[in-house]
């Protein structure tokens, strides 16, 4: 699969440095076996030239630096990008990498196998290794194989473009009606929420076979229900939505290879990090022999019980 990465910049060049600095540990970076894209959001604060001179500086390979000349915001930042791969570039697949994000040197090694493995399943969507499981190294080790369902944060995760056709005119749909011509901070909230409540009254798809089929129990609704004054209108949550109606699952590896270091931001303060329990994230620096080979699905814990991931 030809696999592009991309990153996303605005301002914050601390962050970005730090993220930037662990995606080129990754060894299929240097070793150039994926694209490394970076895009730049424009517009008062955006910090281009900083931006720039730091991934210049760093000297980990990369296609192409793209800085929009205006202030895209998060939204339209994170669709474009998606459209200009997925769509334009005829990439199969892509990474998406958020400045507050560290990531470990197994991290795209893990990702792309779990990708890779996901694709013989057609009910599958997004995979992701980063996750809020806690736990030290001799806790987590024996769990490196273990995949779960998620309804998580989005951050960085990998995405096919067999999903991106499933999931795609929901996505334009939402950036046509309520992103171009006004900042994502001015989003209309109320207009998107009648709009998700619309979605959500359209009949869920059903892949063709082969299928991972969990059972019925394991399978959460993101927005079981829409609140008109607290539902999230991000394009994550429309992404997270999107992909529930076209009936594809969400997975994430049981034990994470990134740490989630976004303490303040668009969508964070140091209260709701803690709220999430991002501060429980148990990280420990694998090496590539730890990454594994194959994967199964857990859909129930220790004690019998069924996981749960709402969509936070």
């Amino acid at each position: 699969m030809r696999t592009a990465v991309a990153t996303f910049g605005f301002g914050r060049p601390d962050h970005f440095e730090r993220m930037l600095n662990s995606l080129g540990a990754c060894p299929e970076v240097h070793e150039q076996t994926v694209d490394v894209f970076h895009f730049l959001d424009g517009g008062p604060g955006g910090q281009q030239g900083e931006l720039r001179s730091l991934i210049e500086a760093s000297g980990i390979p990369f296609v192409e630096i793209v800085t929009r000349s205006e202030n895209y915001g998060v939204g339209r930042q994170l669709i474009s990008a998606r459209r200009e791969l997925l769509d334009d570039r005829g990439y199969d697949r892509m990474v998406l990498v958020e400045d507050d994000i560290e990531l470990n040197p197994t991290y795209l090694t893990t990702l792309l196998r779990l990708s890779d493995w996901a694709e013989q399943y057609a009910d599958t969507g997004t995979v992701q290794v980063w996750n809020v499981e806690a736990g030290d190294e001799s806790t987590l080790r024996p769990h490196l194989g273990e995949v779960e369902l998620t309804n998580r944060h989005f951050v960085t995760y990998c995405l096919s473009k067999r999903v991106w056709d499933a999931i795609k005119p929901v996505l334009y749909e939402y950036e046509r009606r309520y992103l171009v011509r006004r900042s994502y901070a001015k989003r209309p909230h109320y207009r998107i929420r009648g709009f998700m409540r619309r979605l959500l009254k359209r009949p869920r798809s059903t892949p063709q076979t082969p299928t991972l089929s969990p059972p019925a129990e394991a399978v959460h609704n993101p927005f079981p229900k829409v609140r008109w004054r607290s539902a999230p209108t991000s394009q994550d949550a429309i992404t997270s939505l999107a992909l529930y109606l076209a009936g594809l699952h969400r997975l994430t590896t049981r034990v994470p290879h990134a740490h989630y270091f976004g303490v303040t931001g668009v969508h964070c303060t140091p209260e709701l990090y803690e709220f999430m329990g991002f501060n429980g994230q148990g990280w420990w620096r694998w090496s590539l022999d730890d990454v594994p080979t194959t994967f199964t699905v857990r859909y129930q814990d220790e004690s019998g019980e069924w996981l749960r991931s709402s969509y936070r």
